[in-house]
């Protein structure tokens, strides 16, 4: 439970990759992974414990059909609408060291996003596929403060697409556990990262078991907020999780660098189905309704353009099935 409570906002924002783009923080979703720090707790409690940590996850995701609209600087350049929108991902973290206190991790994330667009030939998404390649290396140091488990984790990743290289960045957590017990949990921590104007940020992750244990809150902010039902071996959530979609792509837009990063910042309500099917592997399903917190163009290296773009797009449903391997028992 202790490393549980500890590890969940650290892991929770690496594996969410928090980033900051222009004034706005938002969550660079990559799919949930799980850590060696939480393998005590999986093995002594697996009935219970549906960790969002695992060591293979494979996911696809469809969303319906939408228009959306480009604005440059509050003028209209680009109106379209997308059709046949899916999005597959893989994510792996391997163990390279473990010792009492330090464990070290090198981790591997993909995600093809393929989608058609009635607007023809877009000036923007002049393809039909993007794939996005990231990976790194992953630390974490186990310790005291005050007399209370305090955890200090860092890494550096780089990320990649068809055309060529991406960016550098880097990221840390430093969280400190200021009660725990078998049924609460609080931790508090801060964040940051090398990119964006907001280089730090609060994380705060609390956990609640009521007084019947099949019900439980679990929350983790800014990245997810869920009211928990468990029963055996499935458990039914319903609440929130902050993703994005990022990928680049060329644009054909005048004043515009020839590469840019396409990112797309939601809040997902949803319903989140997960069964366990063995000590290892898991299934998944989920279902809700994905509205924009923002979506813009930004260049190769996530500055804001000269000319700012932003896009614009309706709220939409959305539907998601997965399988995950956990290496540990």
């Amino acid at each position: 439970m202790i490393k549980k409570i500890i590890f969940t906002p650290c892991v929770m924002f690496f594996s969410s990759g928090l980033y900051a783009q222009n004034q706005n923080s938002v969550a660079d979703y990559r799919p949930q992974v799980i850590t060696d720090s939480l393998a005590k707790d999986f093995r002594s409690v697996v009935a219970r414990n549906f960790s969002r940590y695992r060591t293979i996850n494979m996911y696809w995701e469809m969303k319906s059909a939408h228009d959306y609209t480009f604005t440059a600087n509050g003028k209209e350049i680009e109106k379209g609408r997308k059709r046949n929108l899916h999005t597959i991902r893989l994510s792996t973290m391997i163990p390279i060291l473990k010792k009492r206190q330090l464990s070290l991790y090198a981790n591997v994330q993909y995600a093809s996003y393929v989608f058609d667009t009635a607007e023809e030939p877009s000036a923007i998404f002049s393809e039909h596929s993007y794939n996005q390649y990231s990976g790194g290396i992953y630390a974490s140091y186990l310790t005291t403060l005050f007399k209370r488990p305090f955890v200090l984790s860092a890494d550096i990743s780089a990320d990649g697409w068809d055309g060529g290289w991406g960016i550098l960045q880097g990221r840390f957590v430093a969280a400190l556990v200021l009660a725990r017990g078998k049924r609460t949990g609080f931790t508090f921590g801060v964040a940051g990262m090398t990119l964006g104007k907001v280089p730090v940020l609060p994380v705060i992750s609390y956990w609640c078991r009521f007084s019947n244990p099949d019900w439980s809150v679990d929350i983790t902010l800014p990245s997810q907020l869920y009211l928990r039902y468990q029963h055996g071996s499935q458990r039914v959530s319903a609440g929130a999780s902050m993703n994005s979609d990022n990928f680049y792509l060329k644009t054909d837009l005048e004043n515009i660098p020839s590469v840019c990063c396409y990112s797309e910042a939601a809040l997902k309500p949803e319903i989140l189905y997960e069964y366990i099917i063995n000590r290892h592997f898991y299934l998944s399903a989920r279902a809700g309704i994905s509205t924009v917190i923002k979506g813009a163009l930004y260049t190769k290296s996530r500055k804001e353009l000269s000319t700012e773009i932003e896009q614009k797009r309706s709220l939409i449903p959305f539907f998601n099935v997965g399988v995950s391997y956990s290496l540990f028992k």
